[in-house]
């Protein structure tokens, strides 16, 4: 118990050193979006569900649980002409841990190209993407620790630019209570060349969440609290409802919407999610529907399986 205290104390010390020195506006903002539809369902209250191949972009310690071969695809249909994506593998090694690799990638379709006189010159596009590579590890009984390491590229029309990131969190689970705690630092990295001149700050994040099973009712409840190193603090609270071994309703809410009201009806809306899943032998087929307000929603679903 010492051991798991200091850990948890140590990226505690971690996040507030990082964010003492990474002030201000950061680049590559696709970063902080959810992927995956069983967490974007559940708000992003993800930091400490393990066994789910999604644990890659929320806690890579949470891989470290997964006793099969597993691969995802998501797919998120977004604003505007923005599609997004997500693929995910992780490969047990018996008793050396698991690794396991994802790309997560945003498009942001077409723009209409103009000289400083207003003349259309035709088109260009952008688009970002992020490759990372991940390991977890169980060092004692009911504590997973684990990593990723991250290249991540964006372009726009002929410019680019590049970074690299790590990753790094911890789970610990008490199976009397059917609990789980996490904490995470994401995102600790540098640009290395601009886009032009100026290099931006990554998007740093400090994570951490509780997940619960309650004892007489088949619901899963989950709460984290995360903050960017550009943005106040936030929370996400979601749950899990096992309806059958093979159905699921999920529900939860991100403090987030309530940054993007716009003075209209719908704002109450924001930040609000729900879904549902299918699981059949191993495969399973999950959608979620995430309100964004009087802006639009967001519609993700994804396929995985293990073999």
């Amino acid at each position: 118990m010492k051991i798991i205290i200091k850990l948890f104390l140590l990226i505690l010390l971690c996040r507030s050193a990082l964010f003492a020195n990474s002030p201000g506006t950061s680049g590559f903002q696709f970063l902080k979006m959810q992927v995956g539809a069983r967490a974007a369902g559940m708000a992003g209250a993800f930091a400490a569900v393990p066994a789910d191949v999604h644990a890659l972009f929320y806690n890579p310690a949470g891989i470290a649980d997964i006793q099969k071969k597993t691969a995802t695809f998501s797919y998120q249909d977004d604003l505007l002409d923005f599609n997004s994506g997500f693929i995910g593998y992780v490969h047990p090694m018996s008793h050396f841990g698991n690794v396991g690799f994802s790309v997560l990638y945003r498009d942001y379709g077409q723009f209409t190209k103009t000289d400083i006189t207003g003349q259309e010159l035709g088109s260009f596009g952008a688009n970002s993407i992020a490759f990372s590579a991940s390991y977890a590890m169980i060092p004692i009984e009911n504590l997973f620790i684990g990593g990723n390491a991250k290249y991540i590229r964006g372009a726009i029309e002929t410019f680019s630019a590049d970074a690299l990131a790590a990753d790094v969190g911890i789970m610990y689970r008490i199976p009397m209570h059917e609990l789980v705690l996490a904490a995470g630092i994401f995102n600790a990295g540098a640009q290395l060349n601009a886009f032009i001149t100026a290099k931006d700050a990554l998007p740093l994040l400090f994570r951490a969440g509780v997940t619960k099973k309650l004892a007489h009712l088949p619901l899963m409840f989950a709460l984290n609290t995360y903050k960017y190193n550009d943005e106040p603090w936030y929370f996400a609270l979601g749950g899990e409802f096992t309806v059958t071994p093979a159905f699921f309703l999920r529900f939860g809410y991100n403090s987030y919407g309530r940054d993007l009201g716009v003075d209209s009806s719908k704002d109450t809306l924001a930040g609000a999610s729900a879904g549902i899943g299918f699981l059949w032998n191993n495969l399973s087929v999950d959608y979620s529907y995430s309100s964004v307000g009087a802006l639009g929603s967001l519609n993700r679903f994804t396929l995985s399986g293990q073999f």
